[in-house]
Protein backbone atom coordinates (compact mmCIF):
# COMPACT_ATOMS: atom_id res chain seq x y z
CA UNK A 1 0.00 0.00 0.00
CA UNK A 2 2.86 2.40 0.87
CA UNK A 3 3.07 5.94 2.30
CA UNK A 4 2.88 4.72 5.86
CA UNK A 5 0.09 2.31 4.98
CA UNK A 6 -2.26 5.16 3.95
CA UNK A 7 -3.64 5.40 7.47
CA UNK A 8 -5.79 8.47 6.74
CA UNK A 9 -8.65 7.98 4.27
CA UNK A 10 -10.34 11.38 4.56
CA UNK A 11 -9.39 13.56 1.58
CA UNK A 12 -8.07 17.11 1.68
CA UNK A 13 -9.79 18.09 -1.57
CA UNK A 14 -11.27 16.96 -4.85
CA UNK A 15 -8.51 17.69 -7.34
CA UNK A 16 -4.75 18.08 -7.29
CA UNK A 17 -2.72 19.09 -10.36
CA UNK A 18 0.99 18.40 -10.86
CA UNK A 19 2.97 20.29 -13.50
CA UNK A 20 5.63 17.97 -14.91
CA UNK A 21 6.04 14.19 -15.04
CA UNK A 22 9.63 14.33 -13.84
CA UNK A 23 10.67 12.14 -10.93
CA UNK A 24 9.71 15.01 -8.62
CA UNK A 25 6.33 15.30 -10.35
CA UNK A 26 5.64 11.57 -10.25
CA UNK A 27 6.46 11.37 -6.55
CA UNK A 28 4.34 14.44 -5.81
CA UNK A 29 1.43 12.87 -7.72
CA UNK A 30 1.81 9.67 -5.70
CA UNK A 31 1.51 11.72 -2.52
CA UNK A 32 -1.46 13.72 -3.76
CA UNK A 33 -3.30 10.55 -4.75
CA UNK A 34 -3.57 9.67 -1.06
CA UNK A 35 -5.09 13.07 -0.22
CA UNK A 36 -7.21 14.09 -3.22
CA UNK A 37 -10.04 12.37 -5.05
CA UNK A 38 -8.40 12.96 -8.42
CA UNK A 39 -4.87 13.91 -9.51
CA UNK A 40 -3.84 15.17 -12.96
CA UNK A 41 -0.25 15.30 -14.19
CA UNK A 42 0.39 17.72 -17.08
CA UNK A 43 3.58 16.98 -19.01
CA UNK A 44 5.21 18.93 -21.83
CA UNK A 45 6.78 15.87 -23.51
CA UNK A 46 5.04 12.89 -25.02
CA UNK A 47 4.86 10.18 -22.37
CA UNK A 48 6.10 6.89 -23.76
CA UNK A 49 5.39 3.45 -22.40
CA UNK A 50 8.91 2.44 -23.38
CA UNK A 51 12.21 2.91 -21.58
CA UNK A 52 13.54 6.00 -23.28
CA UNK A 53 14.96 9.33 -22.22
CA UNK A 54 12.45 12.19 -22.43
CA UNK A 55 13.45 15.24 -24.45
CA UNK A 56 12.85 17.44 -21.42
CA UNK A 57 15.40 15.50 -19.36
CA UNK A 58 18.63 15.65 -21.41
CA UNK A 59 20.68 14.55 -18.42
CA UNK A 60 18.73 11.27 -18.32
CA UNK A 61 21.22 9.70 -20.74
CA UNK A 62 24.05 10.13 -18.27
CA UNK A 63 24.96 8.45 -14.97
CA UNK A 64 22.27 8.74 -12.30
CA UNK A 65 22.48 7.53 -8.74
CA UNK A 66 19.59 6.99 -6.35
CA UNK A 67 21.01 7.51 -2.88
CA UNK A 68 20.07 5.11 -0.10
CA UNK A 69 17.72 7.59 1.58
CA UNK A 70 15.90 8.12 -1.69
CA UNK A 71 15.67 4.39 -2.34
CA UNK A 72 14.13 3.87 1.10
CA UNK A 73 11.52 6.55 0.46
CA UNK A 74 10.67 5.13 -2.96
CA UNK A 75 10.14 1.76 -1.28
CA UNK A 76 7.58 3.46 0.99
CA UNK A 77 5.83 5.11 -1.94
CA UNK A 78 5.95 2.00 -4.15
CA UNK A 79 6.40 -1.29 -2.24
CA UNK A 80 6.61 -3.30 -5.50
CA UNK A 81 9.25 -1.10 -7.14
CA UNK A 82 12.26 -3.20 -6.09
CA UNK A 83 10.83 -6.40 -7.55
CA UNK A 84 10.05 -4.52 -10.78
CA UNK A 85 13.64 -3.31 -11.02
CA UNK A 86 14.89 -6.87 -10.47
CA UNK A 87 12.64 -8.16 -13.25
CA UNK A 88 14.12 -5.50 -15.53
CA UNK A 89 17.68 -6.62 -14.76
CA UNK A 90 18.87 -3.85 -12.44
CA UNK A 91 22.03 -5.09 -10.61
CA UNK A 92 22.32 -4.98 -6.83
CA UNK A 93 25.24 -2.93 -5.49
CA UNK A 94 26.79 -2.45 -2.07
CA UNK A 95 27.72 1.23 -2.19
CA UNK A 96 30.89 0.71 -0.16
CA UNK A 97 32.03 -2.85 -0.86
CA UNK A 98 31.28 -2.91 -4.60
CA UNK A 99 32.42 0.62 -5.46
CA UNK A 100 36.05 1.43 -6.21
CA UNK A 101 36.37 5.18 -5.62
CA UNK A 102 39.46 7.33 -6.11
CA UNK A 103 39.33 10.76 -4.49
CA UNK A 104 41.89 13.20 -3.11
CA UNK A 105 44.70 10.98 -4.27
CA UNK A 106 43.57 7.84 -2.39
CA UNK A 107 41.23 4.90 -2.94
CA UNK A 108 38.44 4.84 -0.39
CA UNK A 109 38.40 1.89 2.00
CA UNK A 110 35.94 -0.87 1.09
CA UNK A 111 34.03 -3.29 3.31
CA UNK A 112 30.54 -4.88 3.42
CA UNK A 113 27.85 -2.41 4.44
CA UNK A 114 24.11 -1.93 4.72
CA UNK A 115 24.13 0.90 2.18
CA UNK A 116 22.89 -1.25 -0.67
CA UNK A 117 20.45 -0.85 -3.51
CA UNK A 118 19.72 -1.29 -7.20
CA UNK A 119 21.62 0.44 -9.95
CA UNK A 120 19.85 1.25 -13.19
CA UNK A 121 19.56 3.85 -15.90
CA UNK A 122 17.46 6.95 -15.22
CA UNK A 123 14.98 6.08 -18.02
CA UNK A 124 14.36 2.62 -16.54
CA UNK A 125 13.83 3.95 -13.03
CA UNK A 126 11.56 6.73 -14.29
CA UNK A 127 9.50 4.26 -16.37
CA UNK A 128 9.08 1.87 -13.43
CA UNK A 129 8.02 4.72 -11.15
CA UNK A 130 5.70 6.10 -13.84
CA UNK A 131 4.10 2.66 -14.26
CA UNK A 132 3.52 2.48 -10.51
CA UNK A 133 1.93 5.93 -10.57
CA UNK A 134 -0.18 5.10 -13.64
CA UNK A 135 -1.53 2.02 -11.88
CA UNK A 136 -3.26 4.23 -9.31
CA UNK A 137 -6.87 4.65 -10.43
CA UNK A 138 -7.21 8.29 -9.40
CA UNK A 139 -4.15 9.59 -11.31
CA UNK A 140 -4.56 10.85 -14.89
CA UNK A 141 -1.87 12.04 -17.34
CA UNK A 142 -2.19 14.78 -19.95
CA UNK A 143 0.93 14.95 -22.16
CA UNK A 144 2.31 17.16 -24.96
CA UNK A 145 0.95 20.25 -23.21
CA UNK A 146 2.55 23.47 -21.99
CA UNK A 147 1.21 25.04 -18.82
CA UNK A 148 0.96 28.73 -19.75
CA UNK A 149 -0.21 30.24 -16.48
CA UNK A 150 -1.88 29.92 -13.11
CA UNK A 151 -5.55 30.55 -12.44
CA UNK A 152 -6.14 32.58 -9.30
CA UNK A 153 -8.97 33.83 -7.13
CA UNK A 154 -10.25 37.36 -7.72
CA UNK A 155 -7.98 38.76 -5.00
CA UNK A 156 -4.99 36.67 -6.21
CA UNK A 157 -4.44 35.17 -2.75
CA UNK A 158 -5.16 31.61 -3.88
CA UNK A 159 -4.18 29.56 -6.92
CA UNK A 160 -7.26 27.70 -8.16
CA UNK A 161 -5.94 25.91 -11.24
CA UNK A 162 -3.83 26.13 -14.38
CA UNK A 163 -4.14 27.17 -17.99
CA UNK A 164 -2.46 24.91 -20.56
CA UNK A 165 -1.91 24.73 -24.29
CA UNK A 166 -1.92 21.53 -26.34
CA UNK A 167 1.15 21.25 -28.56
CA UNK A 168 -0.83 19.42 -31.25
CA UNK A 169 -1.69 20.95 -34.62
CA UNK A 170 -4.71 22.92 -33.38
CA UNK A 171 -2.88 24.41 -30.36
CA UNK A 172 -6.10 24.74 -28.41
CA UNK A 173 -6.00 26.03 -24.84
CA UNK A 174 -7.86 24.75 -21.80
CA UNK A 175 -8.27 25.57 -18.13
CA UNK A 176 -8.20 23.05 -15.31
CA UNK A 177 -9.44 23.87 -11.81
CA UNK A 178 -7.66 22.43 -8.78
CA UNK A 179 -7.60 22.61 -5.01
CA UNK A 180 -3.79 22.37 -5.07
CA UNK A 181 -1.23 22.90 -7.84
CA UNK A 182 2.27 21.42 -7.47
CA UNK A 183 4.91 22.86 -9.80
CA UNK A 184 7.50 20.17 -10.55
CA UNK A 185 8.30 21.47 -14.03
CA UNK A 186 12.04 21.64 -13.46
CA UNK A 187 14.75 24.23 -13.68
CA UNK A 188 12.92 26.07 -16.46
CA UNK A 189 9.82 26.61 -14.30
CA UNK A 190 7.85 29.77 -15.06
CA UNK A 191 6.62 30.02 -11.46
CA UNK A 192 8.61 33.20 -10.71
CA UNK A 193 7.03 34.96 -13.70
CA UNK A 194 3.57 33.59 -12.94
CA UNK A 195 3.74 34.86 -9.38
CA UNK A 196 4.87 38.31 -10.49
CA UNK A 197 1.96 38.46 -12.95
CA UNK A 198 -0.35 37.92 -9.96
CA UNK A 199 1.23 40.82 -8.08
CA UNK A 200 3.76 38.95 -5.95
CA UNK A 201 7.38 39.99 -5.43
CA UNK A 202 10.25 38.63 -7.49
CA UNK A 203 11.66 35.52 -5.82
CA UNK A 204 15.25 35.81 -4.63
CA UNK A 205 17.67 33.38 -6.30
CA UNK A 206 21.06 32.04 -5.25
CA UNK A 207 23.42 30.63 -7.86
CA UNK A 208 26.79 28.93 -7.60
CA UNK A 209 28.33 28.77 -11.06
CA UNK A 210 30.39 25.65 -11.81
CA UNK A 211 30.19 25.18 -15.62
CA UNK A 212 30.04 21.39 -15.52
CA UNK A 213 30.15 19.43 -18.75
CA UNK A 214 29.86 15.71 -19.26
CA UNK A 215 29.89 13.08 -21.96
CA UNK A 216 28.44 9.57 -21.69
CA UNK A 217 27.91 6.36 -23.58
CA UNK A 218 26.74 2.84 -22.81
CA UNK A 219 29.03 -0.18 -23.11
CA UNK A 220 28.46 -3.90 -22.89
CA UNK A 221 29.99 -5.00 -19.60
CA UNK A 222 33.08 -7.11 -20.36
CA UNK A 223 33.27 -10.74 -19.27
CA UNK A 224 36.65 -10.26 -17.57
CA UNK A 225 36.71 -10.56 -13.79
CA UNK A 226 36.85 -7.28 -11.87
CA UNK A 227 36.92 -6.69 -8.12
CA UNK A 228 34.37 -3.86 -8.42
CA UNK A 229 30.89 -3.27 -9.82
CA UNK A 230 31.16 0.52 -10.04
CA UNK A 231 34.15 2.77 -10.53
CA UNK A 232 34.35 6.43 -9.52
CA UNK A 233 37.30 8.72 -10.15
CA UNK A 234 37.20 12.25 -8.75
CA UNK A 235 39.79 14.98 -9.23
CA UNK A 236 41.67 16.64 -6.40
CA UNK A 237 40.83 20.35 -6.30
CA UNK A 238 41.84 23.00 -6.97
CA UNK A 239 44.13 21.74 -9.74
CA UNK A 240 42.27 18.62 -10.88
CA UNK A 241 39.06 19.19 -12.82
CA UNK A 242 38.44 15.85 -14.56
CA UNK A 243 36.58 12.79 -13.30
CA UNK A 244 34.58 9.82 -14.46
CA UNK A 245 32.10 7.09 -13.55
CA UNK A 246 31.49 3.53 -14.60
CA UNK A 247 28.11 2.41 -13.24
CA UNK A 248 26.35 -0.93 -13.86
CA UNK A 249 22.85 -0.78 -15.31
CA UNK A 250 20.27 -3.20 -16.70
CA UNK A 251 20.94 -5.61 -19.58
CA UNK A 252 24.48 -6.37 -18.39
CA UNK A 253 25.67 -2.92 -19.42
CA UNK A 254 27.79 -0.09 -18.11
CA UNK A 255 26.97 3.58 -18.42
CA UNK A 256 30.23 5.54 -18.54
CA UNK A 257 30.27 9.27 -17.88
CA UNK A 258 33.27 11.58 -18.11
CA UNK A 259 32.91 14.93 -16.39
CA UNK A 260 34.82 18.18 -16.29
CA UNK A 261 34.47 21.14 -13.96
CA UNK A 262 34.81 24.80 -14.92
CA UNK A 263 34.66 24.42 -18.73
CA UNK A 264 37.25 21.62 -18.89
CA UNK A 265 34.63 19.50 -20.69
CA UNK A 266 35.05 16.08 -22.31
CA UNK A 267 34.63 15.93 -26.11
CA UNK A 268 32.00 13.94 -28.01
CA UNK A 269 34.29 12.25 -30.55
CA UNK A 270 35.73 8.74 -30.27
CA UNK A 271 39.41 9.52 -29.86
CA UNK A 272 38.77 12.59 -27.73
CA UNK A 273 36.57 10.55 -25.36
CA UNK A 274 39.32 7.94 -24.90
CA UNK A 275 42.04 10.55 -24.52
CA UNK A 276 40.00 12.33 -21.86
CA UNK A 277 39.50 9.03 -20.00
CA UNK A 278 43.23 8.41 -20.23
CA UNK A 279 43.94 11.84 -18.71
CA UNK A 280 42.11 11.06 -15.45
CA UNK A 281 44.20 10.90 -12.26
CA UNK A 282 44.40 7.08 -12.43
CA UNK A 283 44.17 4.80 -15.51
CA UNK A 284 41.51 2.41 -14.24
CA UNK A 285 38.54 3.85 -16.14
CA UNK A 286 40.49 4.11 -19.40
CA UNK A 287 41.67 0.52 -19.07
CA UNK A 288 38.14 -0.68 -18.24
CA UNK A 289 36.56 0.76 -21.38
CA UNK A 290 39.44 0.37 -23.82
CA UNK A 291 38.28 -3.01 -25.12
CA UNK A 292 34.63 -2.82 -24.02
CA UNK A 293 31.97 -2.96 -26.74
CA UNK A 294 30.34 0.42 -27.44
CA UNK A 295 26.53 0.26 -27.65
CA UNK A 296 25.54 3.91 -28.08
CA UNK A 297 26.95 7.13 -29.50
CA UNK A 298 28.54 9.64 -27.17
CA UNK A 299 26.07 12.17 -25.76
CA UNK A 300 26.99 15.40 -23.98
CA UNK A 301 25.32 17.80 -21.58
CA UNK A 302 26.33 21.03 -19.88
CA UNK A 303 25.19 22.34 -16.52
CA UNK A 304 26.02 25.98 -15.75
CA UNK A 305 25.20 26.51 -12.08
CA UNK A 306 23.56 25.32 -8.90
CA UNK A 307 20.36 27.34 -8.63
CA UNK A 308 18.09 27.89 -5.66
CA UNK A 309 14.86 29.90 -5.65
CA UNK A 310 13.89 31.07 -2.18
CA UNK A 311 10.11 30.90 -2.38
CA UNK A 312 10.07 30.29 1.37
CA UNK A 313 11.43 33.83 1.94
CA UNK A 314 8.68 35.64 0.04
CA UNK A 315 6.69 38.04 2.22
CA UNK A 316 3.48 36.86 0.56
CA UNK A 317 2.78 33.52 -1.09
CA UNK A 318 -0.53 32.27 -2.49
CA UNK A 319 -2.45 29.38 -1.03
CA UNK A 320 -2.99 26.44 -3.34
CA UNK A 321 0.54 26.34 -4.82
CA UNK A 322 3.59 24.26 -3.88
CA UNK A 323 6.90 24.37 -5.78
CA UNK A 324 9.43 21.55 -5.50
CA UNK A 325 12.10 19.59 -7.34
CA UNK A 326 14.42 21.48 -9.70
CA UNK A 327 11.77 24.20 -9.97
CA UNK A 328 12.80 25.18 -6.44
CA UNK A 329 16.42 24.02 -6.33
CA UNK A 330 18.71 22.28 -8.80
CA UNK A 331 22.12 20.98 -7.77
CA UNK A 332 25.32 20.13 -9.57
CA UNK A 333 24.21 16.69 -10.88
CA UNK A 334 27.64 15.17 -10.33
CA UNK A 335 26.77 14.56 -6.67
CA UNK A 336 23.63 12.53 -7.44
CA UNK A 337 21.30 14.30 -5.00
CA UNK A 338 18.43 15.34 -7.26
CA UNK A 339 16.15 12.31 -7.18
CA UNK A 340 16.67 11.71 -3.47
CA UNK A 341 15.95 15.35 -2.66
CA UNK A 342 12.76 15.11 -4.74
CA UNK A 343 11.73 12.05 -2.70
CA UNK A 344 12.41 13.93 0.55
CA UNK A 345 10.34 16.86 -0.70
CA UNK A 346 7.46 14.56 -1.65
CA UNK A 347 7.58 13.00 1.81
CA UNK A 348 7.51 16.51 3.29
CA UNK A 349 4.47 17.36 1.16
CA UNK A 350 2.75 14.25 2.53
CA UNK A 351 3.52 15.31 6.11
CA UNK A 352 2.15 18.81 5.44
CA UNK A 353 -1.09 17.41 4.01
CA UNK A 354 -1.46 15.10 7.01
CA UNK A 355 -0.95 18.11 9.29
CA UNK A 356 -3.61 20.00 7.35
CA UNK A 357 -6.08 17.16 7.95
CA UNK A 358 -5.36 17.12 11.67
CA UNK A 359 -5.58 20.89 12.08
CA UNK A 360 -8.74 21.13 10.00
CA UNK A 361 -10.28 18.44 12.17
CA UNK A 362 -9.48 20.54 15.23
CA UNK A 363 -11.14 23.58 13.67
CA UNK A 364 -7.78 25.37 13.22
CA UNK A 365 -6.91 25.36 9.52
CA UNK A 366 -3.30 26.23 8.67
CA UNK A 367 -1.86 28.10 5.72
CA UNK A 368 -0.70 24.96 3.96
CA UNK A 369 1.42 26.19 1.09
CA UNK A 370 3.56 28.77 2.91
CA UNK A 371 4.18 26.27 5.69
CA UNK A 372 4.96 23.56 3.15
CA UNK A 373 7.33 25.77 1.14
CA UNK A 374 9.28 26.53 4.31
CA UNK A 375 9.44 22.82 5.18
CA UNK A 376 10.69 21.99 1.67
CA UNK A 377 13.40 24.66 2.03
CA UNK A 378 14.63 22.93 5.19
CA UNK A 379 14.85 19.64 3.29
CA UNK A 380 16.96 21.34 0.61
CA UNK A 381 19.42 22.92 3.07
CA UNK A 382 21.66 19.88 3.58
CA UNK A 383 22.03 18.69 -0.03
CA UNK A 384 22.58 22.33 -1.06
CA UNK A 385 25.36 22.66 1.53
CA UNK A 386 26.97 19.39 0.46
CA UNK A 387 26.92 20.25 -3.25
CA UNK A 388 28.02 23.88 -3.06
CA UNK A 389 30.72 23.29 -0.46
CA UNK A 390 32.29 20.71 -2.78
CA UNK A 391 32.11 23.16 -5.68
CA UNK A 392 33.64 25.91 -3.55
CA UNK A 393 36.84 23.86 -3.34
CA UNK A 394 37.59 25.56 -6.66
CA UNK A 395 38.57 29.27 -6.42
CA UNK A 396 37.07 29.83 -9.89
CA UNK A 397 33.58 28.84 -8.70
CA UNK A 398 31.39 31.93 -8.84
CA UNK A 399 29.02 32.51 -5.95
CA UNK A 400 28.81 33.95 -2.46
CA UNK A 401 30.90 31.81 -0.15
CA UNK A 402 29.45 31.38 3.35
CA UNK A 403 31.62 32.41 6.27
CA UNK A 404 34.07 29.72 7.30
CA UNK A 405 33.97 27.96 3.91
CA UNK A 406 37.77 28.07 3.54
CA UNK A 407 38.24 26.38 6.92
CA UNK A 408 35.49 23.85 6.18
CA UNK A 409 37.08 22.92 2.87
CA UNK A 410 40.47 22.52 4.52
CA UNK A 411 38.95 20.08 7.02
CA UNK A 412 36.98 18.16 4.39
CA UNK A 413 40.10 17.84 2.22
CA UNK A 414 41.98 16.27 5.15
CA UNK A 415 38.95 14.13 5.92
CA UNK A 416 38.84 12.73 2.36
CA UNK A 417 42.44 11.52 2.60
CA UNK A 418 41.51 9.79 5.87
CA UNK A 419 38.65 7.93 4.17
CA UNK A 420 41.20 5.84 2.31
CA UNK A 421 42.52 4.12 5.41
CA UNK A 422 40.13 4.67 8.33
CA UNK A 423 36.93 2.61 7.95
CA UNK A 424 34.98 4.65 10.52
CA UNK A 425 35.57 7.80 8.47
CA UNK A 426 34.68 5.88 5.32
CA UNK A 427 31.37 4.73 6.76
CA UNK A 428 30.46 8.21 7.99
CA UNK A 429 31.33 9.68 4.58
CA UNK A 430 28.94 7.31 2.81
CA UNK A 431 26.21 7.81 5.42
CA UNK A 432 26.35 11.59 4.89
CA UNK A 433 26.61 11.20 1.12
CA UNK A 434 23.48 9.02 1.08
CA UNK A 435 21.66 11.55 3.32
CA UNK A 436 21.34 8.99 6.11
CA UNK A 437 23.18 11.18 8.64
CA UNK A 438 23.72 14.96 8.94
CA UNK A 439 27.05 16.52 7.88
CA UNK A 440 27.97 17.24 11.52
CA UNK A 441 28.64 13.49 11.74
CA UNK A 442 31.93 14.09 9.92
CA UNK A 443 33.08 16.06 12.98
CA UNK A 444 32.38 13.45 15.66
CA UNK A 445 35.27 13.27 18.17
CA UNK A 446 37.05 10.13 16.93
CA UNK A 447 37.13 11.44 13.36
CA UNK A 448 37.89 15.04 14.33
CA UNK A 449 40.96 14.02 16.34
CA UNK A 450 42.09 11.72 13.55
CA UNK A 451 41.91 14.61 11.08
CA UNK A 452 43.50 17.25 13.31
CA UNK A 453 46.13 15.20 15.10
CA UNK A 454 46.56 12.38 12.58
CA UNK A 455 45.79 9.90 15.36
CA UNK A 456 43.11 7.27 15.03
CA UNK A 457 40.97 5.85 17.77
CA UNK A 458 38.89 2.70 17.67
CA UNK A 459 35.51 3.40 19.30
CA UNK A 460 34.08 0.83 21.67
CA UNK A 461 31.98 -1.68 19.86
CA UNK A 462 33.40 -0.63 16.49
CA UNK A 463 33.34 -3.74 14.29
CA UNK A 464 33.96 -2.46 10.77
CA UNK A 465 36.54 -4.53 8.93
CA UNK A 466 38.61 -2.77 6.29
CA UNK A 467 39.04 -4.75 3.10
Amino acid sequence: MGIRQQQQTRKVGQHGVVIGASMAGLLAARVLSAHFEQVTIIERDRISRDTEARKGVPQARHVHVLLKKGASLLAEFFPDLSSTLVLNGAPYVDSIDDVRWYHYGVWKARFPSEIRGYSQSRPLLEKCVRDCVSARANIHFIDTCDVTGLLASSDHTRVIGVQFLYRSADHHEEELLADLVVDASGRGSKAPQWLMSLGYDRVRETTVKVDIGYASRIYRRPDKALDWKALVIYPTPPGGKRGGYVVPIENNCWIVTLVGWLRDHPPNNEQGFLNYAKSLPVPDLYEAILDAKQLTPIVTHKFPANQRRHFEQMSRFPEGLVILGDAACSFNPIYGQGMTTAALEASTLHDCLCLLKRKAGEGNPIHLTHHCQQAIAKVVNIPWLLATSEDFHYPETIGKRPKGMHLLNWYIGKFHTLVGSYPLATLRFYEVLHLLKPPITLFEPDIFFAVIFKRRFTPRGHTIDKR
